[in-house]
């Protein structure tokens, strides 16, 4: 059985090979790797080569994190800044913050490394913003009906 020579221990073990494994058994190689690969060209890598395409892994999974995590933040400070001030097009402020590349890349470029240290607690970070994206008041859709009988309710809000 042939081992991790910095750990000593069988190579499936190492939490790289796994990691990569997942990866390469679920198609995703070549989305995450760079690369298409197999099961086979996994066991045949040496520790520097598995430890070169985790790194790969971990650039790419971070930048993914981070890319979402971004847009989900434009998404929600699109729809509140809305309530603030009359904006005309949310969906095309929406559009425009993520089609800006210094706001895109300075919030990934804080996401990021959020994002490598605490990935697992992103996942909470990133439902609780997918969940404001389709949060709707529900008064205001109340507002836009002129026949409807709260019109006092809605002047107040």
């Amino acid at each position: 059985m042939e081992t991790d020579i910095l750990c000593e221990q069988p190579k499936f073990m190492n939490k790289q090979y796994q990691t990569l494994n997942i990866i390469i058994s679920t198609g995703k190689s070549k989305e995450y790797l760079g690369r298409t690969l197999n099961i086979k060209d996994l066991d045949a890598m040496s520790h520097d080569e598995m430890d070169a395409y985790y790194k790969i892994y971990e650039l790419n999974y971070v930048n993914k994190v981070g890319e979402g995590i971004a847009s989900s933040i434009i998404c929600v400070y699109a729809k509140a800044i809305n309530k603030v001030l009359p904006i005309d097009d949310v969906e095309k402020l929406e559009s425009d913050l993520n089609n800006d590349y210094i706001l895109t890349t300075e919030l990934k470029n804080i996401m990021c490394p959020v994002a490598k240290t605490c990935g697992k607690l992103m996942s909470l970070f990133s439902l609780s913003f997918i969940t404001l994206k389709h949060v709707k008041v529900q008064c205001k859709e109340l507002c836009k009906d002129e026949e409807n009988s709260n019109k006092e309710v809605c002047k107040e809000l």
